[in-house]
């Protein structure tokens, strides 16, 4: 029987004549990381809760299943093509966003294909349904211009409601917005993320506002922390979580 542990975790392939991909599982986290997690939950806000992917063929048939829902509620999604005993085969559905989004030189076609991305997680959301990672490499787009989810592995709704999970789902697109909103200082992505936020809420609703607004106070006192020791400026993952708790705290 093959070791799949020397096998990469996603592989291109070729399935039925078409385009397709091998995803295998991660290793199962070990006990002592939920056990940590388990520990710092009372004082964590339920947007930093552990989301319940857990590693192992537990979370691919989970991946699988939550893509099977994405597929009957009509949202862009890659199709299973085959569950087995130690993968998922996957429908191929284009380049990952992100990688598209560096490769533009034009700043308005950027900022209008991640706008593109908020609406399309604003569609999810009026399925009832969230994403749970909605960052941009977590999103494909086709030689059909469609984008597409990718990564259903985490369910936050396991550990938390579908409204602070949907809340979740946005703050975490903004975070991962943010490095294409970065300018030369003194320049900030502030408005650029703000005018974003305001893309969810003009045309995905307001009903989430309430949510939004609880999750930008739970999140201040990381986010001053933050300002203190000028972790903002370490890496861009910062500068998404800085920034984009800065946006929800105007709410």
């Amino acid at each position: 029987m093959q070791d799949t542990s020397l096998l990469p975790r996603v592989e291109k392939t070729t399935f039925d004549g078409v385009a397709a991909w091998i995803k295998r599982p991660e290793a199962t986290r070990s006990n002592g990381f939920t056990l940590l997690h388990s520990l710092l939950k009372p004082v964590m806000p339920p947007a930093l809760h552990p989301t319940g992917a857990l590693g192992g063929m537990d979370a691919i048939r989970q991946e699988a299943g939550r893509l099977n829902v994405f597929a009957q509620a009509g949202l862009p999604a890659p199709r299973v093509l085959e569950l087995r005993s130690d993968c998922v085969i996957l429908s191929d559905t284009g380049a990952q966003l992100r990688d598209t989004l560096h490769s533009l030189a034009d700043d308005k076609q950027r900022l209008h294909l991640i706008e593109r991305a908020m609406r399309g997680l604003g569609a999810v959301h009026a399925a009832k349904l969230c994403h749970g990672r909605p960052f941009l490499k977590d999103m494909t787009i086709g030689a059909d211009d469609q984008l597409s989810f990718l990564d259903l592995e985490e369910n936050p709704t396991a550990r938390m409601s579908l409204q602070d999970a949907q809340a979740r789902d946005v703050w975490l697109l903004l975070l991962a917005s943010t490095e294409f909103y970065l300018g030369p200082p003194p320049e900030t992505p502030l408005q650029g993320l703000t005018d974003l936020l305001d893309v969810y809420l003009t045309e995905c609703g307001t009903s989430l506002t309430p949510q939004l607004r609880n999750l930008g106070r739970a999140l201040r006192p990381y986010r001053r922390v933050m300002s203190v020791l000028r972790l903002k400026d370490v890496s861009k993952d910062a500068a998404g979580a800085y920034w984009s708790m800065r946006v929800l705290e105007q709410l």
